[in-house]
């Protein structure tokens, strides 16, 4: 007997590309949450060479918070003035647009 495919939890659509995620349980924090991908450990990146990032992931060097003049690090990549969601205003995934970060485009 096969088992069946799951549907997606969320699927979020962002610079030309979907992720499909899937919820799991946490037995620590006795809940469901959210598989985000590890742009840490296997980085993916748009074809014009930006790198997809999770707003909840440290800000970077380059990071900044153009709303807050006396305090310009954003802290994460969702407060980031780089960071850019094609979705919803609170997807967790998106696209960094500083040139600092982009890669070389390949053929």
């Amino acid at each position: 007997m096969r088992k069946e495919q799951k549907s997606p939890d969320r699927i979020i659509r962002v610079g030309g590309k979907e992720f499909q995620l899937y919820n799991y349980y946490d037995e620590s924090l006795k809940e469901e949450l959210l598989n985000l991908p590890d742009f840490h450990e296997r980085p993916e990146y748009t074809r014009e060479g930006r790198p997809f990032a999770l707003a909840v992931q440290e800000s970077c060097e380059y990071g900044r918070d153009d709303n807050d003049k006396n305090n310009p690090d954003p802290g994460d990549c969702g407060g980031c003035a780089f960071f850019r969601r094609e979705g919803t205003p609170g997807d967790a995934i998106g696209i960094c647009t500083c040139d600092e970060l982009k890669r070389e485009q390949r053929d």
